[in-house]
Formats: C-alpha cells, sequence, structure tokens
C-alpha cells in the first residue's frame, strides 16, 4: 500500500512541475491591417487609383476588387497599390516566385509589395467580371489571387 501511495504522489508532483505550454504571440495578437486604400491599377484604367477599383475588406485580412475584362486573349497588366505608390503598398509579383508574374485563375501568388515594375499580367479565356484579391494573414508575404465573378 505504501508502495502505491508513494508512486501516486510521485506521478503528482511531477504531473505539478511540468511545464506549461502558453500559445504564441503571434496566436494571440491580431494580424495587421491596411491602415489605407488600396487599388488595383493597370491597363485597364490608365494606372489610375479609380474608386470603381478600390479593394474592399471580405474578411480578416482579406481585400478583394472586381474587374471586368472585355477582350479575351488579351494581356491585362496591373498592380495593386496605394494612392500614391508609396513604399510597402506597390504590390507586384515577387522576384522570389517568377511564375507569379502570369497569373492563372483560382491560383495564389506571392506579392511584393515593394517593387516598382512588377506587374502582375492576366489573360482572360472569357470577356467578363473577375475577382483580385489580397490576403495578408502573412503580412510580409500577402497572396494574389484572382477568380471568375
Amino acid at each position: 500500500m505504501k508502495r502505491i501511495l508513494t508512486v501516486a504522489m510521485v506521478a503528482l508532483l511531477s504531473a505539478c512541475s511540468s511545464q506549461i505550454q502558453l500559445p504564441d504571440i503571434s496566436d494571440v495578437l491580431p494580424n495587421q491591417e491596411l491602415d489605407r486604400s488600396m487599388y488595383l491599377r493597370g491597363d485597364f484604367n490608365l494606372w489610375d487609383a479609380e474608386t470603381q477599383y478600390e479593394f474592399a475588406q471580405v474578411a480578416p485580412e482579406l481585400y478583394q476588387a472586381q474587374v471586368k475584362f472585355s477582350t479575351p486573349g488579351k494581356v491585362y497588366e496591373f498592380k495593386i497599390a496605394d494612392m500614391d505608390w508609396s513604399a510597402g503598398y506597390n504590390c507586384g509579383f515577387s522576384e522570389q516566385d517568377p511564375t507569379g508574374q502570369a497569373l492563372t485563375l483560382g491560383q495564389s501568388v506571392t506579392a511584393d509589395c515593394d517593387t516598382t515594375y512588377n506587374y502582375f499580367s492576366f489573360t482572360p479565356a472569357i470577356k467578363g467580371s473577375y475577382i483580385v484579391s489580397i490576403d495578408y494573414r502573412n503580412y510580409d508575404e500577402p497572396k494574389v489571387t484572382i477568380t471568375k465573378k
């Protein structure tokens, strides 16, 4: 009986001395939100920051803008940027992922928001409205996706 009691006490004490696993700070703190308006800017709107192409937040860290491409087979070039093409808010394809220059429907690519000339390109198979999304869940490596509306 003493042996069982001793084993039980040792087990209880070792359980009390084990380390508690706290959540990672990134799991507790909210991700960084955009502090300014972002626009879809490209050859379809003369690279202007127009309100009809302003990104709207649709979920935490997820923003979308709609664009109409009217010429199937034409290569459209665009970027995602703020009003002033500011550093950190001038997003094009990442040279770390150069296959991301030419977007494919439904496939996300990594954006670099400190680029000057790295335009995304997209060639629609059919005319119509498309949704361009930028996902900032990983703020340092946002993901861009294009889908058919």
